[in-house]
């Protein structure tokens, strides 16, 4: 992205425009970076708020220069684990499910329900029996398929 470089870090999300030599913080609000992936024109970024206790989604359509909340029509989550974008739509793994944008993070839909719902599809086995850990979906890109993992939440 023309000398800009995004990176996650234990205070926030940090920007450099020069390959790395010096940096800023662009997002620093008493949490942690979790994660930052490309976007078709920008950047997503999870980070965790300790104000609130839950993860917050954001974009930036400006090289990370500044950044929109898009998790508004999402429920609020320590857990969220996962941003991506799979062709038009952004898809968010949240412990409630499959979450999926057409809109850029304005609006979201459940597209599949989570992997702790009593109803589940997945069998218990997938959980650890001797912890409360929850699990959550981590998402993978390959081209226009998206991998969905079920993972323990967490680091």
């Amino acid at each position: 992205m023309d000398g800009v470089m995004i990176a996650t870090d234990q205070k926030g999300i940090k920007r450099s425009t020069d390959n790395g030599k010096h940096w800023e913080w662009v997002i620093a609000e008493g949490g942690v970076g979790i994660a930052v992936e490309r976007i078709n024109r920008g950047i997503a970024a999870i980070t965790y708020s300790a104000a609130t206790k839950s993860r917050r989604l954001r974009i930036s359509m400006d090289k990370g220069e500044t950044w929109q909340i898009i998790d508004e029509g999402m429920p609020p989550s320590p857990l969220i684990s996962s941003i991506k974008q799979v062709g038009q739509y952004l898809i968010c793994g949240h412990p409630d499910g499959i979450y999926r944008s057409a809109d850029m993070g304005k609006t979201w839909k459940k597209v599949l329900r989570g992997v702790n719902d009593k109803e589940s599809l997945f069998i218990e086995a997938w959980k650890n029996s001797s912890s409360e850990n929850k699990m959550v979906f981590k998402l993978h890109v390959s081209g226009d398929t998206l991998y969905a993992a079920v993972v323990p939440a967490g680091c």
